[in-house]
């Protein structure tokens, strides 16, 4: 081994990974101030950052071509996808006093793009925890979380920050803007199963439009956020008791509103009641909208596998989740 190469191998290098998440009651609402009720789940981004001698910062993304769409304006790895990457590392480089510091970060992202999934804030925490482990600093999951405003900010306007707090905290939580936390103790977690349809969002845009149409129509929004906050408490109380058929009830009228206010698509609402009238105890919309995933309750184990095999003759793709409890995670080679 030449004498270049091993000096590149001594390079400061760490790896991270972060958890995606699904939004069980508030989504879009969250904006306007009421709470959200989120989950951490077991699909996951992966980020691996070292020093580089050019003192550049380069940047690469694999995704699986099964959880891209032809509807996702930017091809992977272009400048405009890697764009809020790059952000999101020399806003951490220069958080920890290191911005002339060269560095390689590659990501392994296993979750749905603009998917209701999380999957921006996941890739930007788990590249944030990265960053600063490979240069000697353990960031506190107080300062990712604001660090993990500015891609966010770029990418979405003005995040609520739900995303990536379940994404750090892992877990179930109760959030409420602007940085309210509340981890939810479990006790018995839900049956649980993700469906895909396909059909991505951009999340901009639709948040975009909920808050305009709160600004035109105050009185029916102020009713919706009653609402809104009533079936949140409610789903808290149903996640602490195990109460999944008082879970399933809320989520689907959660989904209702979502519906009312315009961010559900045609095959939402054509996958939430396939998986009613499959056994399911209720169903809902994940994320922004527009498209994206359905989460829904199930009453056993079983039940979820025949929910999942009708959702495949429907064309989604469903996916057999649980809770992720530890949240961002990183480490440094020995």
């Amino acid at each position: 081994m030449n004498q270049a190469s091993t000096r590149t191998n001594r390079l400061p290098s760490a790896q991270a990974r972060a958890p995606g998440k699904i939004i069980l009651s508030g989504e879009q609402f969250v904006v306007l101030g009421a709470p959200a009720v989120a989950m951490a789940i077991n699909l996951y981004s992966k980020a691996k950052a070292r020093s580089n001698l050019n003192k550049r910062v380069q940047v690469e993304v694999d995704i699986p071509t099964r959880f891209l769409s032809k509807a996702d304006p930017y091809p992977p790895n272009s400048q405009e996808f890697l764009r809020p990457l790059r952000i999101a590392v020399e806003a951490t480089l220069d958080r920890i006093g290191k911005r002339r510091q060269g560095i390689d970060v590659s990501v392994d992202c296993e979750i749905p793009i603009a998917a209701g999934l999380g999957s921006s804030a996941s890739t930007t925490v788990s590249i944030i925890s990265a960053v600063s482990k490979s240069q000697g600093v353990d960031l506190s999951r107080k300062e990712i979380f604001k660090l993990a405003f500015v891609p966010e900010r770029y990418l979405h306007g003005k995040p609520s920050g739900v995303d990536q707090a379940t994404c750090i905290y892992g877990g179930s939580i109760e959030f409420t803007r602007p940085a309210s936390i509340k981890p939810i103790r479990v006790q018995t977690e839900p049956i649980l199963l993700l469906c895909d349809s396909g059909i991505h969002h951009e999340t901009k845009t639709l948040v975009g439009s909920v808050v305009k149409q709160s600004e035109t129509k105050r009185k029916i929004f102020r009713d919706y956020l009653s609402q809104v906050r009533e079936i949140s408490h409610g789903v808290s109380k149903a996640l602490r008791s195990g109460d999944s058929e008082d879970l399933g009830s809320l989520m689907s009228l959660n989904h209702e509103l979502l519906r009312k206010i315009g961010v559900s698509h045609p095959k939402l609402d054509r996958l939430v009641n396939t998986a009613k009238r499959a056994g399911a105890l209720g169903a809902k919309l994940t994320g922004a909208g527009g498209g994206g995933c359905v989460v829904v309750v199930c009453p056993t184990a079983r039940s979820r596998e025949r929910i999942a095999k009708v959702f495949r003759r429907e064309g989604g793709r469903p996916y057999m989740i649980t809770k992720d409890t530890d949240g961002v995670e990183s480490s440094a080679p020995s």
